[in-house]
């Protein structure tokens, strides 16, 4: 493996705000803006971040994109929130890799659900100085999801900004969204997701000690620490690639799920790197899973085990071998 590129979102150069940070990003600062929760910064995603981002370089103002946390299903309909294709660690820094300048990060609560479609605009409005909103074809906020298009169009013009809309992005006849995408995924259909998101499926999170199976198998891993509200695809075994914080993309196998063949409880995200044994602890890596080898299985001997191990090992180098990844 070499080098990460467009795989790999950016970890660093926007700015962020809110959640305990800055609170607000510079009024002072005029903007091109685009709201949404970007939960997963799919292709349509892509396409509001494309245009607004040649808007704000044409009138040479930074791009802003208003995002919240958590999700709003979340408090709206406690207990009900979705898991999420790319949280908010991870969300930032593609958001980042598209362009975006500055993030802010609106802590969503019972108050802000509240609040009119007039009154949620007024207080970005207090924050920022919009010159002009980029929004895709399906859009609501305030309370109820009372603001449509027609309402922001009206409030726009009174305002003295524009607003653009994106045009769709569909794929096999159907919109992109994202629980279109977390649907397939849960479905195992990695390539389906893959074409939806425009990149591999990816997962953000620290590696952390664990209790050393791997190592004693051969096999050493790197144990993730995930965010809670992580989507995941089914258990099983999975050619990963793993990115480190020295920006190398590194071939791996992986597994997700409870570790039957030693009776677990606790579902995990492990991954072995196939080339090199590396040290990864207190690192936050980025992982993309790349193709399904197999479901989890329990074995009746650690040897057999082992033997299967090998076998996944090396069905994942020939996947990189042939170029796949």
């Amino acid at each position: 493996m070499d080098e990460a590129t467009n795989h790999s979102p950016s970890s660093a150069s926007s700015a962020w705000f809110g959640l305990g940070l800055q609170p607000y990003p510079p009024k002072a600062l005029p903007s091109c803006l685009v709201l949404g929760n970007f939960d997963g910064v799919h292709l349509g995603h892509q396409a509001i971040l494309a245009q607004a981002r040649a808007t704000a370089r044409q009138r040479g103002v930074a791009l802003t994109a208003v995002t919240f946390e958590p999700h709003p299903r979340a408090v709206v309909h406690p207990g009900q929130g979705p898991c999420l294709l790319a949280p908010l660690e991870l969300r930032r820094r593609l958001l980042a890799g598209y362009g975006v300048d500055w993030i802010w990060v609106i802590p969503f609560d019972k108050r802000i659900q509240q609040l009119t479609p007039d009154a949620f605009m007024d207080r970005l409005r207090d924050r920022v100085t919009i010159q002009e909103m980029v929004v895709g074809p399906v859009f609501s906020i305030g309370k109820r999801g009372e603001g449509g298009l027609d309402f922001l169009q009206g409030y726009a013009a009174a305002a003295g900004f524009q607003v653009r809309v994106a045009e769709p992005v569909a794929r096999g006849g159907a919109s992109i969204s994202s629980s279109a995408i977390r649907s397939r995924l849960e479905e195992g259909a990695l390539d389906v997701v893959r074409e939806m998101l425009g990149r591999p499926f990816q997962v953000l999170g620290e590696v952390v000690h664990g209790d050393g199976l791997g190592r004693r198998l051969g096999f050493p891993t790197a144990n993730l620490r995930l965010s809670p509200v992580q989507a995941l695809p089914a258990d099983g075994v999975y050619v990963m690639e793993l990115t480190a914080e020295d920006g190398i993309r590194r071939g791996a196998v992986g597994s997700i799920g409870t570790r039957p063949h030693f009776q677990g409880t606790e579902r995990r995200f492990e991954v072995h790197c196939l080339d090199e044994a590396i040290d990864l602890y207190g690192q936050t890596v980025l992982v993309n899973i790349l193709q399904l080898l197999r479901g989890q299985q329990s074995f009746s001997t650690d040897g057999e085990l082992v033997d299967r191990m090998t076998r996944d090992a090396e069905a994942a180098a020939a996947y990189f071998a042939s170029g796949a990844g």
